[in-house]
């Protein structure tokens, strides 16, 4: 019986859409065989699915409709929720710099640090990059923009400092890829015989001009979403503020005033 916003519902299937067409479509079939194809699936990935899903608000809705295991009862799955909600580990991991570093940091260890061309012949390790990119944007879009309760109570101005703290180093990870000179994994990329991708120095360059492009449009998306976020915020600040005048009949207020009068009083009369 109790009301969900239809909005959250439509990112959350819009994310997991998102995930089925980067997994599951061409993208997916080709990301193993064509850098530049990985790429657009990385970007999706790591940059799209994960702002959808964190404005879906999942977990919100997991501890609005699991039972409450009670006093005397056996912890059920929304305890275990809880206990790891509130636990160190995830008040660790939801620290901006924290969730900035394994984000953004991930990509240079894996592409610039020699990775990804040594392990492209491995389809548990394409599995495990898969996801890499899905937790590392969700744990760093859940800490920015998420609807669901985190271990953290971080500020917007915070938040904002976030995001645009980390669009340089995003841009010059692209920068980077269109850069370099040197194909990764181009052993591997010779080994399928593909007549049609033989270029793949330029393959590789269009796949960090992938990177840098694609990924500017979900930070687009993540400002929006704070910027409504924060107006929503002032609006229930406001609204607290008038159950609470309600509740004490303006007794701040009154305060207030009376301190003003107090002191008008004693200019007038001379008093210290």
């Amino acid at each position: 019986g109790d009301a969900w916003p239809v909005g959250r519902t439509v990112a959350w299937v819009l994310g997991c859409l998102t995930l089925l067409i980067s997994t599951s479509s061409g993208i997916g079939r080709y990301s193993t065989a064509v850098f530049s194809v990985h790429m657009t699936g990385h970007m999706m990935l790591s940059m799209l699915a994960p702002v959808l899903l964190a404005l879906g608000g999942a977990l919100t809705l997991a501890l609005r409709v699991l039972p409450a295991a009670g006093k005397d009862g056996v912890p059920g799955m929304r305890e275990w929720l809880l206990i790891g909600l509130h636990s160190r580990i995830s008040q660790f991991l939801t620290h901006p710099l924290v969730a900035s570093l394994i984000f953004v940091g991930g990509f240079y260890v894996l592409y610039l640090g020699g990775i990804f061309g040594a392990v492209l012949d491995s389809h548990g390790a394409h599995l495990l990059m898969n996801l890499h990119f899905v937790l590392s944007g969700y744990l760093f879009y859940w800490t920015v923009i998420g609807v669901d309760p985190s271990p953290r109570k971080i500020a917007p101005v915070t938040k904002l400092a976030v995001v645009f703290g980390s669009l340089p180093f995003h841009a010059f990870f692209g920068v980077a890829l269109m850069s370099m000179n040197t194909v990764m994994g181009a052993w591997f990329y010779r080994t399928l015989g593909l007549d049609w991708n033989s270029d793949l120095l330029g393959d590789q360059k269009l796949g960090g001009g992938i990177a840098w492009a694609t990924g500017e449009v979900p930070l687009v998306l993540v400002m929006l979403a704070l910027l409504i976020q924060w107006s929503r915020s002032d609006d229930r600040d406001a609204r607290r503020g008038d159950r609470a005048a309600e509740r004490d009949h303006d007794a701040d207020l009154a305060a207030h005033n009376a301190m003003f009068a107090e002191l008008a009083r004693r200019d007038r009369t001379g008093e210290q």
